[in-house]
């Protein structure tokens, strides 16, 4: 049960997906893992992350994340920064266990404050810019980590964590509804909380609506990593490919040079000369 209680759950929708598999939501990379062990799941800048590499990865944070605060539901702010560290540590926080709470990089430290308090938030997973950026704010939190390595003094990276084994779980044996995930932004208090069933239903609707597949390639070049977007292509086996530029012409380019199908960008942003079958965020 989440330590968490103050939060509006959204009802289930009705009828589930057909073959949507049970557990919590972190069963999205374990079943791809088994499905396209070798296909490249996440282009980043330090090179393609396959499906098998990217479920690893989960597990062995999980581990440290489990160690660091049991797993009983505890809330974990994520920076939502685009690259394959967000991916790595969303995914962990729950299968270690507790709940995730996605949060924009580019949040202000009196802003983040707020929402952190507002989730009772134990522990925060920043990337560097912003905890640099948000430090006298954090002094709350029981814990902090960097997401991009190398860890400091007092302040570990996800790479620290990750260095003491896999978190031997089965995501199939969770209870899929309990609390997994908080949105900022909705609900009544401004943020809403999600099953992790909730979570599995909205991955194959908008994969289904975005006509993601297993063949397809997605571009992000978003200004933070939607969740939405993260779980829909892992769901359909998509690889995902990130562009950290604002600028449509580089936009364009990483489209071509990867043959993408899809394109998530601001509408600002989005180069027309896109193929009609990208889609604009």
């Amino acid at each position: 049960m989440s330590t968490y209680q103050n939060v509006a759950r959204l009802p289930l929708p009705a009828p589930a997906h057909a073959g949507l598999p049970v557990g919590s939501v972190d069963v999205l990379p374990r079943l791809a893992a088994r499905a396209w062990p070798n296909r490249t799941a996440l282009h980043s800048a330090a090179g393609p992350v396959s499906f098998a590499e990217l479920d690893r990865r989960i597990s062995r944070l999980a581990s440290g994340i489990r160690d660091l605060l049991g797993g009983d539901g505890s809330v974990v702010a994520v920076s939502a920064v685009l690259g394959a560290d967000f991916p790595v540590a969303y995914y962990a926080v729950l299968r270690s266990g507790n709940v995730v709470a996605p949060v924009n990089p580019r949040l202000g430290a009196e802003v983040l404050e707020r929402l952190l308090e507002s989730v009772h938030a134990r522990a925060a997973v920043l990337n560097r810019t912003t905890c640099e950026r948000v430090r006298p704010v954090l002094t709350r939190l029981e814990h902090v980590l960097l997401l991009d390595e190398p860890g400091t003094a007092g302040t570990p990276s996800c790479a620290d964590l990750a260095g003491r084994g896999d978190l031997l779980v089965e995501p199939r044996d969770r209870d899929e509804n309990e609390l997994g995930a908080i949105m900022f932004g909705g609900g009544p208090t401004g943020h809403t909380g999600l099953t992790h069933h909730r979570v599995k239903v909205d991955a194959a609707t908008i994969g289904a609506a975005h006509g993601l597949t297993e063949n397809a390639v997605a571009v992000n070049g978003l200004p933070s990593y939607h969740p939405a977007h993260l779980n829909a292509a892992v769901w359909a086996g998509a690889a995902q490919v990130f562009c950290a530029s604002q600028d449509p012409v580089v936009l364009a380019r990483e489209v071509e040079r990867h043959a993408a199908s899809h394109c998530y960008a601001p509408g600002a942003q989005f180069p027309p000369e896109l193929p009609r079958r990208a889609v604009a965020s």
